[in-house]
């Protein structure tokens, strides 16, 4: 091939590079290693952000991130609360696996974990905000799986309602390593939108006219929701905002383009949908999470995303679309190449959910979750299906429709079997954590999250005439379950 046929060779892919949103006239640096800062919220469900369609909200740079990168539509946290998602993200295990399945449990992951993989790939790493992982210590220092010990300067675990003193320290580790010879991961967690559901000054006032979900019964879960949303949004409206201040600070550096910035959350929160509160629920409230990835030189602005994709995905996709070998033994899949457009088909076709310990008694539930369908059920028998693309607020369930029999056959089918493929079963016990609470008619499982609903299992008070009659419910507050 003469030179005159590689020039236009090369014209040809530099042409189809810049098409893709790949190419940059400059050089990334760190021998094309990107950056990659993660920023994840608390409790902050997919449909409460401009970019998910919630006309409710006011979300201008996270909408702008959306545009400018990968908008995941189905992005679940397969075991939808604290300690367990969090678990889940740093180890790319299900929690049956990495023996989270429930808050304060010991982190017990049997592979390398995310920090880990980048640090020894020549990163350096950063955390600043909320951990609430339970990890064992050594030699006196808990361990932190890659991560900077606590007390250093970028090694800040502190759960703080005050979101900006967390930016601020990111902010500053974005100033200082910018100009260094590494490149770096950084994540930052915030709490907010956690309950208790009170915005910062100055938001709640946005949000005095707002439109229900059509999910939220009348009654006192509308109440319930009128009363929590305005807080919630306004929280949301406020880490909007501190978001809009970490893009400024690698704007400042000139590290913007040479760095993968991810937002998400850790779960969801009903706020009434459905007659409940909280999370611990299979429900698109619960389960669904927002998740948005720019990175100019890989990612096509404005790509969408509509097959799902799971908490333990999440580690080996950053760890491919920066470029690393993805470590052996992991139970999340890598989506880089259907991210950067390269495979057409995911490397999964569903997202698995478990969660043993919930309102739902102990074994609780599992779920399976595809593009189109949603199907949970308990121990006892089927519970939930929802065909999502004619019923995407999940309002009627499909499990005891005669025409949908066959069907609730086929998910009942397969997610018998993806349990026996992924090593879980109803007899898999957790040890130690807040399980105790989570005992039929224990302090947890007694019906808090209730606002009217029932569920399997659900845990009633009677009174004399022996009608059921739920607990009291706390005041614009949907769980301590932190």
């Amino acid at each position: 091939m003469g030179f005159g046929c590689l020039d236009r060779l090369a014209a040809v892919l530099l042409t189809a590079l810049a098409a893709a949103g790949c190419a940059d006239a400059a050089e990334p640096p760190h021998g094309g290693y990107p950056n990659v800062l993660f920023v994840f919220s608390d409790m902050q469900r997919a449909r409460s952000m401009g970019c998910y369609g919630d006309a409710n909200a006011r979300t201008p740079h996270l909408d702008t991130l959306a545009r400018q990168g990968a908008r995941f539509d189905a992005a679940i946290s397969n075991t939808p609360v604290c300690c367990p998602y969090r678990a889940c993200l740093m180890s790319g295990q299900y929690a049956h696996h990495n023996g989270v399945m429930s808050n304060s449990v010991r982190f017990r992951p049997t592979v390398k974990c995310i920090a880990e993989t980048f640090r020894d790939a020549g990163y350096e790493t950063g955390y600043s905000g909320k951990w609430h992982i339970s990890t064992p210590r050594e030699v006196g220092k808990e361990l932190r799986y890659g991560f900077p010990e606590s007390g250093t300067p970028f090694g800040l675990y502190r759960t703080d309602r005050e979101s900006a003193n967390v930016t601020d320290v990111a902010i500053k580790f974005i100033a200082e390593k910018a100009g260094g010879e590494k490149p770096w991961l950084l994540f930052v967690s915030w709490i907010l939108p956690h309950s208790p559901y009170k915005a910062p000054v100055g938001y709640r006032e946005h949000f005095n006219k707002i439109a229900i979900p059509p999910n939220v019964p009348d009654g006192a879960a509308t109440e319930y929701a009128q009363q929590c949303l305005p807080d919630y949004y306004g929280m949301i409206e406020s880490l909007d905002d501190e978001f809009g201040r970490l893009v400024a600070a690698l704007e400042k550096a000139g590290v913007l383009d040479d760095t993968i910035v991810v937002f998400s959350s850790d779960h969801g929160d009903m706020i009434g949908s459905h007659g409940l509160k909280a999370k611990r629920w299979p429900y698109g409230e619960s389960a669904r999470i927002p998740l948005l990835i720019r990175c100019p030189r890989s990612i096509r602005a404005g790509t969408v995303i509509a097959d799902p994709i799971g908490s333990p995905d999440i580690y080996p996709t950053l760890v491919g679309l920066a470029g690393i070998r993805v470590p052996d033994g992991l139970d999340g899949a890598d989506f880089s190449p259907l991210i950067r457009g390269e495979s057409s088909k995911p490397p999964r076709d569903y997202v698995y959910l478990e969660m043993p310990y919930a309102y739902v008694p102990w074994p609780g539930w599992r779920a399976v979750r595809t593009r189109d369908l949603m199907y949970a059920r308990t121990v006892d028998k089927p519970w939930l299906l929802f065909d999502l693309e004619k019923d995407p607020w999940q309002m009627k369930n499909l499990v005891d429709d005669p025409a949908s029999e066959a069907l609730v056959k086929q998910m009942d089918g397969r997610l018998a079997a993806i349990m026996r493929e992924t090593g879980d079963s109803w007899d898999v016990r957790a040890d130690g954590g807040d399980l105790q609470k989570w005992l039929p008619g224990v302090s947890k499982q007694q019906g808090q999250a209730s606002l009217g609903a029932d569920w399997p299992g659900k845990a009633v008070d009677r009174t004399a005439d022996d009608k059921p009659k739920g607990r009291k419910r706390k005041r614009a507050h949907a769980s301590d379950d932190e």
